[in-house]
Formats: C-alpha cells, structure tokens, sequence
C-alpha cells in the first residue's frame, strides 16, 4: 500500500508515482534540457519577440496560454517560459517541462523582505519553509525542504562573475497571501526565515520527486520588516529584465 494516512487531510502521502492524470498525457512535447520559469509575464514576451524565439510548446490552463519558447543563451538551448503566481500553478507547468524533457530547471521571481534591505537585493534559497500545499503532495510531512546544490552553486557563480551582492537564505513559502500577520510573520523571522514567496517549497518538492535539478534565485520586491507598516516599495519592477538574465545564466551552468 503506498498511502500513508493521517488525520489531517494534507499530511496525507502516496509514494506512488503514477497518477490518475500524468504530465504530458495530451502533448508530446520535446523540450532542450535546461529551462528558466520566469515569474514574469511582461519581461519574458518581450523577450521573446525581441529575440524572434520559436515557440516548442503551449500549457493551456483555465486562464491563460502560457507559451514555452526556444532560445540559445551563451550557445546553450533553453526553454524558457513563464512562471504562474502560486505553488501549485507553477509546479503544473514544471511537471509538464519534465514531461517533455527538461532535466535542469532554473526558476527566478522576487519576494518580499523579511529584515531591512535594499529593493532588488538577491537571495539564493539553500531552504525553503514549507507552509503551503502542494509540496505535501510530492514528499512526505517535513518542516522544510532544501534545495539543490549544483543549482545554488550554479546562481552564486553567476552573481559572482558579474559583481552582484547576495545572501543564501532560508525562504517561507506560504499560500495564503494575506495570511503573514504579525505573530506569523515575527516566528518565521526567529526560526531563521529572511525572505517570504509561494512557490519555491512547491517546486523544491515537485523536482525532488521527479528527480530533476531546481534552484531558485530571488530577489526583493516589497517589505515586511517594519511589521507595523507594510512597504510596497515599487514591487521589485525594475529588476525583473536584469533576474532574468541571470538565471538565463544560471541555467547554462547548472
């Protein structure tokens, strides 16, 4: 029997790996072996139209179309695409990578701050928090989940080559926007949290369990180190086109 079961609904675990609806089962997608996910709509079709890249594949979704384009960065193939808010959003389109071949995946977005720092600083999570739901689904109940290693040595490097500042750092994934209240946000702070997002625990997981590389790197949008008053700032906007390359970067040396 491969269900583990709990009183608790979400604490409940199947080893299996086959499910009912697997990633890919209407497409037959054939994707390079390295991707970026790119929490970033604008930056990414920009992109794209700019570098007149192909597009392999499409994830159609209750919402939207996301395209999956073709690039070569440093005289690497990539598979580049964009990201959707929330950790289970996101790990869809992940699975759906790995279902069309994709082994290494770097994914970028920002964040908000946890402690004072400057608007677009960059984080490298080694952990992250798992207080959302999906990472559940993919591992069995644990505090957190850490990330890979050849990934987060693969984003220092870059942010080291090209002169940037930047701190490896345990991240609070958490799916429930407007539930960081101020006895919440205080604990994550004091068991070690710096920056807060919904998705990286989701994705940690889902590539564990498909036995693939991911890493993640951050960067800072708005802040909630002052609990009082919470700081939008400009919401990270104006380092979103420089996190994308960057993890272009990261990608081809992971």
């Amino acid at each position: 029997m491969s269900l583990i079961k709990n009183d608790y609904p979400i604490l409940e675990y199947d080893t299996e790996s086959k499910a009912i609806i697997m990633p890919g089962h209407s497409t037959d997608f054939h994707f390079p072996e390295r991707a970026v996910m790119l929490f970033m709509e604008t930056e990414v079709e920009n992109y794209a139209v700019e570098n007149d890249c192909e597009i392999i594949g499409q994830f159609i979704t209750i919402t939207k179309l996301f395209p999956v384009y073709k690039t070569i960065h440093n005289g690497v193939e990539l598979a580049v695409c964009q990201a959707p808010l929330g950790g289970a959003a996101a790990t869809q389109i992940m699975e759906q990578l790995v279902a069309g071949g994709v082994k290494k995946i770097i994914a970028a977005g920002c964040c908000g701050a946890l402690f004072t720092d400057n608007e677009g600083d960059f984080y490298i999570p080694v952990s992250a928090l798992r207080q959302e739901g999906t990472s559940y689904h993919y591992l069995p109940p644990s505090r957190e989940v850490s990330l890979n290693d050849n990934a987060i040595n693969a984003i220092a490097k870059v942010l080291n080559a090209r002169g940037f500042r930047y701190k490896k750092c345990k991240t609070w994934t958490i799916d429930g926007f407007y539930r960081e209240t101020k006895e919440m946000v205080a604990y994550r702070k004091a068991e070690g949290c710096s920056v807060v997002e919904m998705e990286c625990a989701s994705l940690a997981a889902c590539a564990k369990f498909r036995n693939i590389i991911f890493g993640q790197l951050l960067f800072t949008a708005d802040s909630l180190a002052n609990i009082e008053s919470h700081d939008t700032r400009n919401w990270g906007n104006r380092h979103f086109t420089l996190a994308m390359d960057l993890a272009m970067d990261a990608a081809v040396g992971v």
